[in-house]
């Protein structure tokens, strides 16, 4: 067997999980759905399927970590979930070539064409389309190498440019997907330059993506979670508001549950330790170790050799990015402020940003950025015409095999909303009855569980959150508030907390791909290595966090301190430097 094949010996793993997935899953399946005699009909509720429905999730999932072999991987996890649908509706009565002919309809036709015709989906994959490009003409005309040169001089060491990427990912806050695809590309040629692994830069762009945005008070993320801690508030109000609950509304409880949300603080931390200490642990400190191993360059920043620029040609269409992106994302909120002030009504500083629309603001960003670096490019005599159009497509076309891995991720992703997996997760955690105490790690591990299943922090959120405002609210009841009321800010901060862990590590989740993508990193290789590093942070978090400042009733201010610490031992006891400094 070739060593150049490293992925070789996967397959026979690939093909023997799968068929032992079905076979284990067949006993189930052959007891659910109608009878011989017609009545499919009125049996159709996915969740008799039970804990079974997350099937296609575990076989994705498994499969995706185990073998590396993501689209494969993938497409087999919507297939069963396909499979498991169409039994619903065909019945026990199906014949097997009936079951086979309408799972490969549903997956092509449900789950993957309606991946591809969701307006929301098609706008991440033609701005993904368009960044490429971008950062595609932006190098053939040399901008990228003479901004690298400019940021390296504040970063040139490995310790420095792990800051500075951070750093980057901290200032890119209002968006988890602008995050992501400003500071990947951005970053991606100085982390070569300095020999920090394709791995590690999207690590740090993961790891301040999506936790960065949903701490940020101005954003996009705090319009929808705003609205699902209402939703729960509003339930709770038509049973009877409890009285520590009297004086609360949905924005203190997004607010004061800030620092209960341990998971997303200590990725960051997390992050910021590992830069520091320049130590690593785990698949990440092999990847370090030969940074030049694991690469996908099909998705990375094109570094002229030959071709000397100005380094205001890749910042100018950078900044076009980041304003245009701010501008739409802000600009609804302007206007209904602007309604508001005219009717002598209150509008928040946070409201700017409760009707924006991310997925046309970093589209409308990344066409004015590649416009505008095609015309700066021209215009500046650095390429001609013809050249900067040929950079722009060869640009599109190397971010474009990542495209199928998008469109996989939502069809699976979309195969788990049909087979209830939230709501059966969800009925779970209720009937388990946990006590108020307890609550916030409970909520925790199930939204973190949920999320990584299904890809989606946002779904995780829209399922869990308004059932757990109520819970907690209903808990509460029977406490004296001054113990209630922290108590509910910790389970409404877990489970939006615990709701980021699958956005931030899961194979299935866009922000995830999105992450490899900017950085020029395998998807595979990406979740293998940061993985261990999200499951530390997520263990510490529920030991240190949600346990010692729930049952012991500490500040989360020192739990949030303890779990730095913790996190900062575990780094020197388990992270190891390089041999040689990268300099």
């Amino acid at each position: 067997m070739s060593d150049k094949n490293p992925h070789s010996s996967h397959w026979p793993w690939l093909i023997a999980v799968a068929v032992i997935a079905f076979l284990l899953a067949a006993p189930v399946w052959a007891q659910v759905g109608g009878d011989a005699a017609g009545t499919a009909a009125a049996v159709v509720n996915p969740e008799q399927y039970g804990g079974w429905v997350l099937s296609p999730a575990i076989v994705a999932i498994v499969l995706a970590i185990a073998t590396r072999q993501v689209v494969p991987s993938l497409f087999l996890g919507v297939i069963v979930a396909a499979f498991m649908l169409y039994r619903l509706d065909a019945g026990a009565s199906a014949t097997w070539w009936q079951l086979g002919l309408g799972t490969a309809e549903r997956t092509v036709e449900t789950f993957v064409i309606g991946a591809c015709t969701d307006s929301g989906h098609v706008k991440v994959m033609v701005f993904t389309l368009v960044i490429g490009g971008m950062v595609g003409v932006v190098g053939a005309c040399g901008g990228t190498r003479a901004l690298v040169n400019v940021i390296a001089r504040g970063a040139g060491s490995r310790r420095g440019g792990q800051l500075t990427a951070w750093f980057a990912g901290l200032v890119v806050f209002f968006d988890d997907y602008a995050n992501s695809m400003i500071v990947g590309p951005t970053m991606q040629p100085i982390c070569d330059r300095l020999k920090i692994s394709r791995a590690k830069l999207s690590y740090i762009v993961d790891s301040t993506a999506a936790p960065v945005a949903s701490l940020a008070l101005i954003g996009t993320w705090v319009g929808a979670e705003l609205g699902y801690i209402r939703e729960g508030m509003v339930d709770v109000a038509a049973h009877g508001t409890p009285a520590f609950l009297a004086n609360v509304d949905a924005w203190q409880a997004f607010v004061y549950s800030i620092p209960y949300r341990f998971y997303a603080v200590l990725a960051i931390v997390m992050v910021m330790l590992i830069a520091v200490t320049n130590r690593d642990f785990g698949p990440m400190r092999k990847a370090e170790v030969e940074p030049d191993e694991g690469r996908d360059d099909r998705g990375a920043v094109e570094v002229a050799d030959d071709v000397t620029g100005h380094w205001t040609l890749a910042a100018i269409p950078i900044g076009v990015l980041v304003v245009v992106t701010v501008l739409v994302l802000v600009w609804p909120g302007m206007v209904a402020r602007r309604a508001a002030i005219a009717n002598g009504e209150a509008f928040p500083l946070a409201q700017m940003f409760a009707n924006a629309d991310s997925y046309n603001a970093i589209l409308y960003g990344a066409f004015a950025a590649a416009s505008v670096a095609v015309i700066v490019a021209v215009g500046s005599r650095h390429l001609k015409l013809g050249a900067a159009i040929d950079a722009l497509t060869a640009g599109m076309a190397r971010v474009f095999p990542a495209i199928v891995v998008l469109v996989l991720a939502w069809a699976l992703s979309a195969g788990g909303v049909d087979l209830h997996v939230g709501q059966v997760v969800s009925m779970w955690l209720a009937e388990k009855g946990f006590s108020l105490q307890w609550l916030p790690l409970g909520v925790f591990a199930s939204a973190a569980f949920v999320s990584f299943a299904t890809g989606t922090s946002w779904g995780t959120m829209g399922i869990l959150c308004p059932m757990v405002v109520r819970v907690a609210a209903d808990l509460g009841a029977a406490l004296p508030p001054e113990e209630a009321l922290p108590l509910f800010y910790a389970s409404v901060g877990s489970v939006l907390s615990g709701s980021i862990f699958g956005d931030h590590c899961s194979p299935i989740s866009d922000t995830t791909v999105l992450s490899a993508i900017a950085s020029g990193c395998p998807l595979g290789t990406h979740v293998w290595t940061q993985l261990p590093y999200a499951l530390v942070t997520a263990v510490v978090a529920m030991g240190v966090g949600d346990t010692m400042c729930s049952k012991f009733e500490h500040s989360p201010w020192i739990g949030l301190a303890a779990g730095s610490v913790v996190l900062f031992v575990i780094v020197r006891l388990l992270g190891k430097k390089l041999t040689v400094e990268q300099t």
